[in-house]
């Protein structure tokens, strides 16, 4: 009977610790970015959609930032995927070196930004990676995993 008391209290301070963890990992404005924008994974597209169970490109990025409380970090308001872009490129905040919770636009040579999505860093074999809302759904994917060329990385300057 002690040990298996022994075995409970350790147990349970494992989980006390665990739980106790769970805040300091979303302590910062980026990790609060990612946990968010990845508990939407899998969810429906519909364009013109801003959730929180259905979403499109934009919508995701925009209630990302919005439920974070980070909305001021991306103009402050709700816009398009071209839109965000004009917005970044008129402040000057347009960068060749993204970090995570960056902002990542997509576009044809010549042609307007037709996609958005939140920069999550790299994955285990370097590749740079995103989530965004795709016509199949939210979803984690390669920057250059999709079928519209990178244009840009938007700087949103999260823990800055």
């Amino acid at each position: 009977m002690k040990v298996r008391s022994t075995v409970l209290a350790v147990a349970f301070a494992v989980l006390a610790a665990a739980t106790q963890m769970q805040p300091v990992a979303a302590a910062t404005d980026t990790a609060a970015v990612y946990n968010f924008a990845s508990r939407q994974l899998q969810k429906p597209f519909r364009m013109g959609s801003t959730g929180l169970r259905r979403y499109d490109c934009s919508g995701l990025v925009w209630r990302t930032f919005y439920e974070t409380g980070n909305l001021r970090k991306i103009s402050g308001q709700q816009r398009t995927a071209r839109g965000y872009f004009r917005w970044f490129k008129e402040h000057d905040r347009l960068t060749s070196n993204p970090r995570a919770g960056d902002l990542v636009v997509w576009a044809y040579r010549g042609r307007p930004v037709s996609h958005i999505g939140i920069y999550i860093g790299r994955d285990r074999y370097g590749r740079a990676m995103a989530i965004s809302a795709l016509t199949s759904g939210v979803a984690r994917h390669r920057v250059n995993g999709i079928n519209v060329p990178l244009k840009a990385y938007l700087r949103v300057g999260l823990d800055l």
